[in-house]
């Protein structure tokens, strides 16, 4: 008995591992991005002005419909991926591979 108690202590953690690894690993993607936006708030309004034009700019290079919307809802708006895939009818899954292309594709454009 103490054998399966301990079997399964241990595939509890390796799983609590993975989910936080996979917390971090995302938090260290997405945390500057919103770091950045909050800072715009706090601009002098010419600032801002400035800030807001460059993020529709980013916002313009991204070719697809959906995919601007995910970014500007998930991003912009705070909204989660199932308050957008409510909105936009489309599964939780289907937001979360419109941003993660999505973000790829403007890291590829902004780097070349």
């Amino acid at each position: 008995m103490s054998s399966s108690v301990h079997y399964y202590q241990k595939e509890l953690k390796r799983i609590a591992w993975r989910l936080q690894y996979r917390v971090r690993a995302e938090r260290q993607r997405e945390l500057p991005l919103k770091t950045e936006l909050l800072l715009i708030s706090a601009l002098s309004p010419e600032q801002e002005i400035e800030s807001k034009l460059f993020i529709e700019y980013i916002l313009g290079l991204i070719p697809s419909d959906t995919g601007q919307k995910v970014i500007r809802l998930f991003y912009l708006e705070d909204q989660s991926e199932a308050e957008i895939a409510k909105e936009l009818n489309i599964s939780q899954q289907a937001v979360n591979k419109w941003r993660r292309k999505t973000i790829q594709s403007l890291s590829e454009r902004m780097s070349s």
